[in-house]
């Protein structure tokens, strides 16, 4: 068993090998903290603090927790206020990225949070495919202002309106988004589901965790895949000449982001 502080609270978890995101997803039930690319550490969607200090989660070990302080935006202070200004500045968005996105710039000492560089420096270790970063970076820099009462920002029912005549269909739109209570598929599932992962051989490989199910499925998704390399478009015909050289790309997924 591994022992640590989760927002103030002792709580004890498996062993079985896997990241302190698995843990705090599949075993502790905080789904606050997104999985977006695990086991890559390249999007920042699993960020949280351990010893207050920002951790990419999916590729910690849950055994680095042992006998630490480890917080997520639940035990986060004034996590409304940030929620707040995100919500008005039109930051929050979907809502995937921005609990890690919130974690890291709450680690700022708050002169850097006013200083629209720093901020910037910090989201390096960020992906967002919605807002764009200016948004975001206002969200931070002017925080305090925008998470005021008194502000006239941005009119949540208007925004609704908004996306169900852009998209077509209802939208959830308030603060709590920005603290990953959008809704997402994978959130919602329940607590005794199965997880199934294709194997190299084309077969399911099921398991009752995450980390089970890679490991009957002997892959780590997103570094090894069973789908066949394919190119998009087939080379022409090089001619007597022939070629000097030739670069082909595969099929990119650019929304690894959005599991739903």
């Amino acid at each position: 068993m591994v022992s640590f502080q989760l927002n103030g609270v002792g709580v004890d978890v498996a062993d079985d090998g896997g990241s302190l995101l698995d843990a705090l997803r599949d075993r502790l039930g905080i789904r606050s903290a997104k999985d977006g690319c695990s086991p890559q550490g390249q999007c920042g969607c699993c960020t949280v603090w351990v010893d207050g200090a920002p951790r990419v989660a999916c590729v910690t070990p849950v055994t680095r927790a042992a006998g630490r302080e480890v917080t997520t935006v639940e035990g986060l202070d004034d996590a409304d206020g940030w929620a707040a200004a995100f919500c008005a500045a039109g930051a929050s968005q979907c809502g995937f990225c921005t609990p890690g996105i919130i974690m890291r710039l709450a680690a700022l000492p708050p002169e850097r949070q006013q200083q629209p560089a720093e901020v910037e420096r910090a989201l390096l270790a960020h992906l967002c495919r919605c807002t764009g970063w200016r948004s975001i970076v206002t969200s931070c820099t002017e925080r305090a202002t925008l998470a005021a009462a008194d502000v006239g920002a941005r009119d949540p029912a208007r925004a609704k309106r908004r996306a169900r005549i852009e998209g077509g269909v209802a939208q959830r739109v308030d603060a709590a988004v920005a603290l990953g209570a959008g809704g997402f598929a994978d959130d919602l599932a329940p607590a005794d589901a199965l997880v199934a992962m294709r194997a190299d051989d084309g077969s399911w490989a099921v398991g009752e965790n995450t980390v089970e199910a890679r490991r009957l499925a002997g892959k780590v998704p997103g570094r090894r895949t069973s789908a066949p390399v394919s190119w998009p478009i087939e080379l022409p015909s090089a001619g007597p000449a022939g070629w000097a050289r030739t670069l082909q790309t595969t099929w990119v997924e650019p929304a690894y982001l959005e599991p739903d």
